[in-house]
């Protein structure tokens, strides 16, 4: 219930953002901070970052799905996470096509912009938190020490806030778009994981029925 109510109020929330871009509330503020940042293109700091950014780029999103779904699936013996690991990276894709079409809204013009198409969300932010928050997700339901857990959430966090760094720091988003990539990615997760847990329980529930007919 707790978090159906936080998805809820994320869920305004991504409503409101959208509300005061269409409202032209924010461009101002959006193009000052976006200004700001992309003064540090051309700094060392911003090669290393736009490194880190390129795991959500199309290549690292492939990449990395393919690798961890082999992985779950090794380990697991069963193909159920890399099923839903695969679809939530799938829909999220589709999710933030859609999402860009609705809102339409255009990139920021700065001199090195290469990327075509709309701005809100970013995908690369809201895809990439869809595959880490997910095959984080994995990687701690398979420990029972909190410690680890804390560590696997701290980096998967760090990592989602770096790779939506990256994409102002190379002037493709405004800081509204990742907000907007975060926010709908963090409900598209819960949603994913919510799945995940029914439909592993779901089989656990059949297999336990079977052992007793048996």
């Amino acid at each position: 219930m707790k978090i159906t109510y936080i998805a809820s109020l994320l869920a305004l929330f991504f409503i409101l953002v959208i509300f005061f871009i269409k409202m032209d509330v924010v461009t101002d503020i959006d193009t000052e901070i976006g200004e700001s940042i992309y003064h540090l293109h051309d700094s060392g700091f911003s090669t290393i970052i736009s490194a880190i950014g390129m795991l959500g780029s199309t290549i690292g999103i492939i990449s990395i799905l393919f690798i961890f779904m082999f992985i779950f699936a090794w380990f697991e013996k069963g193909f159920l996470s890399s099923a839903v690991l695969f679809l939530s990276v799938l829909l999220g894709n589709i999710g933030n096509k859609v999402l860009k079409a609705l809102v339409a809204r255009e990139r920021p013009t700065f001199p090195q912009h290469i990327e075509e198409g709309y701005s809100f969300p970013s995908g690369h932010v809201m895809v990439g938190l869809l595959l880490f928050g997910m095959i984080a997700f994995n990687l701690m339901k398979r420990t029972n020490q909190q410690k680890i857990k804390q560590t696997i959430f701290c980096v998967t966090s760090f990592l989602i806030i770096l790779i939506g760094f990256s994409r102002l720091i190379e002037g493709e988003h405004f800081l509204t778009d990742i907000i907007g990539g975060i926010t709908a990615g963090v409900i598209m997760l819960i949603g994913f994981i919510k799945l995940d847990i029914y439909l592993h329980q779901m089989v656990k529930n059949r297999k336990e029925k079977r052992d007793i007919a048996v």
